[in-house]
Order: C-alpha cells, then structure tokens, then sequence
C-alpha cells in the first residue's frame, strides 16, 4: 500500500510541475498535413542564383601531355615495385624514364633565345 501512495505522489509531482514544450503548445496557425523536402534536408541552403555564363570549361580540368607522362611513369614504378625481381626492375627503369621526359616536358624544354628566357641568367 505504501508503495502505491509512494507512485502516485511521484507522477503527481511529475505531472503537476511539467509544462507543455513550445512544439506541443497548441499554437493558432495554419496546420501542418505532414513532413516537407525542404524540412529533411540537413545541410544549410544557399540563394542559388543562375550564371549568365559558364565560369569554368572542360580545358580547365584537362592534364598536360606532361603531366599524362608523369602519371604514367609513376604507374609503371609502382606497377614495377610490386613485381619485383628482374622484370619488375626494367618496368620501374623504363617508368622512371618516361616519368623524367613528362617533367621534362611539363617544366618547358629549354628552347634557343635568351638565357633569360630559360630560367637562368649568364654573365660574360
């Protein structure tokens, strides 16, 4: 018997000291028939405002013939690591050779003119 007096001046309590939340309160408004898109999104939105022009291309994201080589010399000195032994070591020198000719080439190969023009000065 105690312990039924015991519980029900617990909920008592309970009950007499909570208040309704802001969500429950019964609030005059138009009423909601249900979950929107716009509410299960997560992330934030932003005003998305539509571009006259493109502001990027497709050269923008295309690798130089240089860079193609430097990525494909590097292939072949992983390709040639993982080998291994004596075929693996000839993979990895001829991917070292074209990785070089692909800096070669991405760095500019140095042309007839100007010392200047090269990347180094000279003093006669």
């Amino acid at each position: 018997m105690f312990r039924t007096g015991l519980f029900l001046a617990a909920a008592a309590a309970i009950f007499a000291g909570s208040s309704p939340l802001g969500a429950q309160a019964g609030t005059p408004g138009p009423a909601s028939v249900g979950p929107t898109v716009a509410a299960a999104s997560l992330s934030p939105r932003v005003a998305e405002q539509p571009a006259a022009t493109p502001t990027t291309n497709s050269s923008d994201f295309a690798l130089t013939n240089g860079e193609k080589l430097m990525v494909l010399g590097g292939a072949a000195l992983i390709t040639g690591a993982i080998i291994g032994d004596a075929p693996g070591t000839i993979i990895m020198i001829g991917g070292g050779a074209v990785l070089l000719y692909g800096l070669y080439l991405q760095l500019g190969r140095p042309h007839s003119g100007e010392p200047t023009d090269i990347g180094y000065s000279v003093r006669f």
